[in-house]
């Protein structure tokens, strides 16, 4: 009995030890099967400056740097949850907000059933041999040749102080002779290219960019450092970006040979290519957009104008298309524009026309070159012939005709506004005549129709006897659950009509500059409201209000914003602004001027319908808003397989690398809100949190 309790003590004092050492030398961490964390040793909590109990029942998140892909944490609890043991190097931040790093080892603890049911970390502090590894990567990068110059001969005498950079790079790095033979590659070109006896330039090296590379390297070996992008195939066949810098050995002021690094951007290539896709072009059908179609219209009108030459341009609107979309779905919708843009490229020559798809249903077609306006009768008569064929869309045969304004260069007018503008007077013309068929704009035409001068007549009356209503549609952070805010929308109880929709008055609004005072009753109502919830002690949440064009352009806008904030006594941080791309194009400094004033109340600033526009990185810089509402037509039917989901992931990133809030509209399936959450986008708003109501059930329902 004796022996056993020796024995004891002898085994609890060699754990005591064990802990002791644990302690002082490394740092440990035990978390459950959830990932949340139960125990920490006394140097876990010296490196990230937590005490044990701000670390208890937290995961590892509270010391997420944001330094790493999510593919990287992905891997690593594939592996762990496996039941495999996973090691590496990950940069982990401080409370103080100072960031280390740490190699890495976690260890999964097996049940019966052959599941973890808790995981022990064990990491040791490297942040000093990375901060070395990074500041002489940055070195060489930056001013390589000078670095080499001056340190050759000390690198040569102590190669291994250097080592280490060339080892764990996560650059591609290649040495080459002077006559552009490998003779040194780093650990990541061999993972990425195989080894040296494997690697030749010619079979890594996509062909048409083969010449662009000898030629750089030919300079290199004349002493002048190259920079320039190729595409590279690895050693697996997968084409890939790199940016590549090439750099002379200088030994003893001779060049010796050439240094590569070759950094990976096939990534950002990707983004960029696609914003300047999107800059061009209709996500959905792949046409040319309006602002193309429009820079190609002034370019033809100089063309036709030096030449004497005529010139076409052609409205499109599909008749009743939108009774289709709102019967069968947006889905088939869809489907239908694609088909439609399909037969309008058949119905023209590719090589002297061109069409473009102005938005929801409409398109143009550009003949830059027509001999006559028979001929543009012509063309008309061919794309409504060729419409009128049934279209087969999954188990539904539907039939769809569409409505077409021509004018005519120079008769109708010589400026790119006056001719669309024109060919849109002829459309509504056709549109008036039965649909199905086409009009030539003439003098004789009447600018407005006869319904527009009644639903304008009838605008005028609902200012006055105030037959607006608003309507609130809350928006949630999905990562706590909790309301951020709400958009406020403007509903029109029409005392004959019943409830019409914005997408019915709005557009003669702004075309009849109505937009003007309907907003100001806008403002002013959601002043009121956030007054009431006030005085009743209901805490407020910020209200979004669209803003449009016309008044944001009005120098006395700010003044007047000033003035509703101070009559109602309210704080500028309870409202924001949503204004259109197109918003932003016209008089920069005096929109820099608006938007800072504004700002300078508390008043934050989105672009509303982000990806319909413009969608330029370089004005999202330059006027510094606050975030983007990315357009419902991006997030419908979204997943990783769909279309959308490339340039609605380019669109986050952008927007997040410009520290700008992102807010995803119209989301209304699990499906659509679980990919947002995956591309860290939780600021949701759409049919799946709720939908737009009055301000009573607004209240009962979310404040």
């Amino acid at each position: 009995m004796e022996n056993k309790t020796d024995k004891i003590k002898i085994l609890t004092k060699e754990l005591a030890d064990i802990n002791l050492a644990l302690n002082a030398s490394t740092i440990v961490a035990i978390t459950d099967h959830l990932g949340t964390i139960t125990f920490v040793n006394d140097k876990f909590c010296e490196l990230s400056m937590y005490n044990e109990d701000e670390l208890i029942g937290q995961n590892h998140r509270i010391l997420k740097s944001g330094y790493h892909a999510k593919e990287f944490f992905s891997e690593m609890r594939k592996t762990i949850s496996s039941g495999k043991i996973w090691k590496g190097e990950i940069r982990n931040k401080a409370k103080d907000g100072s960031f280390y790093w740490v190699d890495t080892t976690i260890v999964p603890f097996i049940n019966d059933e052959g599941e973890p049911y808790q995981y022990v970390s064990i990491r040791t502090d490297i942040t000093k041999r990375v901060t070395m590894e990074m500041e002489l990567q940055e070195a060489m990068k930056t001013d390589f040749i000078h670095t080499v110059k001056n340190l050759q001969r000390e690198l040569q005498e102590n190669q291994q102080h250097y080592q280490p950079l060339f080892e764990h790079s996560q650059d591609s790095v290649f040495t080459y002779d002077r006559s552009g033979k490998i003779i040194n590659m780093n650990p990541r070109a061999i993972e990425l290219f195989g080894d040296i006896n494997e690697t030749q330039n010619e079979a890594m090296i996509v062909k048409e960019y083969l010449a662009k590379r000898n030629h750089c390297f030919e300079m290199a070996v004349k002493g002048t450092p190259q920079n320039f992008e190729i595409e590279m195939i690895n050693k697996n066949g997968q084409r890939l970006f790199f940016n590549i810098n090439f750099l002379p050995i200088f030994v003893d002021k001779h060049i010796k040979g050439v240094y590569s690094i070759a950094k990976d951007i096939t990534e950002q290539k990707k983004i960029r290519d696609t914003n300047a896709y999107l800059a061009h072009h209709d996500e959905l059908t792949g046409l040319p957009n309006r602002r193309w179609i429009e820079q190609k219209l002034s370019e033809s009108l100089m063309f036709a104008d030096e030449n004497k030459q005529e010139l076409a341009v052609l409205f499109i609107d599909l008749d009743r298309f939108k009774y289709i979309n709102d019967t069968l779905g947006h889905f088939i919708g869809d489907q239908l524009l694609k088909l439609i843009s399909a037969r309008l490229v058949e119905s023209i020559d590719k090589d002297r026309h061109f069409v473009a798809r102005m938005g929801g249903d409409e398109f143009m077609l550009l003949c830059p070159d027509i001999n006559h306006h028979e001929e543009a009768s012509r063309i008309a008569s061919i794309i409504l012939q060729n419409l009128t064929k049934p279209i087969y869309i999954e188990e539904f045969e539907l039939f769809v005709s569409a409505s077409i304004g021509i004018s005519m260069y120079p008769t109708a007018g010589e400026n790119v506004v006056d001719l669309m503008k024109k060919a849109d007077i002829a459309l509504y013309r056709a549109k008036d005549q039965g649909r199905n068929t086409y009009q030539m704009y003439s003098t004789s035409m009447d600018e407005r129709n006869y319904q527009s001068f009644l639903l304008e007549r009838n605008l005028r009356k609902a200012i006055i006897n105030n037959e607006f209503i608003v309507h609130f549609q809350p928006q949630f952070d999905a990562i706590t659950g909790k309301i951020i805010g709400a958009e406020a929308l403007i509903r029109w109880m029409h005392p004959d009509l019943g409830l019409v929709s914005p997408g019915e008055f709005i557009p003669l609004a702004e075309e009849s500059g109505l937009i003007i005072s309907i907003g100001k009753w806008m403002k002013k109502r959601v002043c009121e409201q956030l007054v009431t919830w006030r005085e009743a002690g209901i805490p407020l949440i910020p209200i979004s209000v669209n803003i449009s064009s016309q008044r944001f352009l009005q120098k006395d806008f700010p003044n007047e914003v000033r003035q509703l904030l101070e009559e109602y006594h309210l704080d500028g941080k309870w409202i924001k602004f949503e204004i259109t791309e197109n918003s932003l194009m016209k008089h920069e400094e005096y929109i820099i001027q608006t938007i800072n004033e504004l700002m300078d109340l508390g008043i934050k600033f989105f672009i509303d319908d982000f990806g319909t526009g413009y969608s330029s990185f370089n004005y999202l810089k330059m006027f510094k808003l606050d975030g983007i509402k990315i357009d419902r037509s991006f997030i419908h039917n979204i997943s990783n397989e769909s279309e959308n989901a490339a340039i609605t992931i380019a669109m986050i990133k952008m927007a997040h690398h410009l520290k700008m809030n992102v807010i995803a509209e119209g989301v209304e399936t699990k499906e659509e809100f679980a990919f947002l959450l995956e591309q860290n986008c939780h600021y949701i708003q759409g049919f799946l949190f709720g939908k737009p109501c009055d301000s009573q059930e607004f209240e009962q329902k979310f404040l």
